[in-house]
């Protein structure tokens, strides 16, 4: 028999692309929901679906029953349309993410992976799989505290002994099977479904870092069977496709066939936008080149897939959506 992998997430765009494709790889797999409503796409895949709350220890020692290994993608997004709270924020994001990693603890889970945010590493230096965090600042933000936090906590079970690997995202965009969170307004496939639709003008310019969903998927769980305890893993799309958001919403315009295009600015321009608690990324220093990603390449074995490539097939599945059809709204 299999090893039996435990998705949490499940119905989030990561965690639904890592369960799926874990399912087709002949994995025995079984996903974390809140509600069983609408979870056909698993259960239709051959995933097995447990209802339970990351923020509720006492829901995941069932879901933890028989697993082997565990991918914790559980999370509450931030950015410019963020709607959570601060408190939801540590709710899940640290207290979530650490209560996923004790459960399996306790389960006897022979191995978890845990994925963090790019948005917690110090880009002042080149970032590769061994950056330093960036310091606490003023500048945090819920959700920058929240998932430096919670990597910490993982990193002290680790080093406890608990096998756990990490890898590390950019902005994840791509198709899901569950539309409503592919589209959710925090998920960068909404931002660039904006950027076609017109909603979005003009943006603070700083260089961000692209992470199709598949290649993502594809290196957790690579990560998950050749990752070494304790050692992050990138998964920061290609060196070449780092741009602004305005650089990354007028590429999808145009693969859509929009004539707008979204336009670049500095925070001290008149114009300037308020984007909330992404405006601390225009106060970084990033350097040049922004990343190195050689060593999760040779160790996994994987590149990352062209940008205008990965958003040629996201324009496609906004169209069989009929989002970028509909009214701005």
């Amino acid at each position: 028999m299999s090893d039996l992998l435990l998705v949490t997430g499940g119905t989030g765009l990561t965690g639904s692309t890592v369960a799926l494709l874990a399912a087709r790889q002949g994995r025995a797999v079984r996903a974390l929901v809140r509600s069983r409503d609408g979870v056909d796409p698993l259960t239709a895949a051959g995933v097995e679906v447990r209802v339970g709350d990351v923020t509720r220890p006492d829901t995941l020692d069932d879901a933890m029953a028989g697993v082997s290994q565990v991918i914790n993608t559980a999370a509450v997004l931030s950015g410019t349309w963020l709607r959570a709270t601060p408190e939801e924020m540590w709710a899940v994001n640290h207290d979530g993410a650490l209560n996923v990693l004790d459960a399996a603890a306790r389960a006897g889970v022979s191995r978890c992976l845990h994925i963090d945010s790019n948005s917690i590493w110090d880009t002042a230096a080149t970032l590769t799989e061994r950056s330093p965090l960036i310091p606490v600042t003023e500048l945090d933000s819920p959700y920058v505290a929240a998932k430096r936090a919670a990597y910490a906590g993982a990193l002290h079970r680790a080093m406890r002994g608990q096998d756990i690997v990490f890898v590390t995202p950019g902005a994840i965009y791509g198709p899901g099977v569950f539309a409503d969170r592919a589209l959710d307004p925090t998920c960068f496939t909404r931002t660039a479904l904006r950027g076609i639709r017109g909603e979005l003008d003009t943006y603070l310019a700083f260089p961000m870092m692209w992470t199709y969903v598949a290649d993502l998927a594809e290196i957790v769980l690579r990560a998950l069977d050749h990752g070494q305890v304790g050692q992050r893993y990138l998964a920061l799309g290609r060196l070449e496709d780092v741009s602004s958001l305005a650089g990354y919403c007028n590429q999808a315009a145009e693969l859509a066939g929009s004539s707008h295009r979204v336009r670049d600015v500095g925070p001290t321009d008149p114009d300037a936008p308020a984007i909330g608690t992404m405006r601390q990324f225009a106060e970084r220093p990033y350097a040049t080149p922004l990343f190195d990603d050689t060593r999760t390449v040779s160790a996994l074995g994987y590149g990352s897939t062209p940008r205008a490539e990965a958003l040629a097939v996201t324009v496609a599945w906004l169209r069989a959506q009929e989002s970028i059809c509909e009214e701005p709204g």
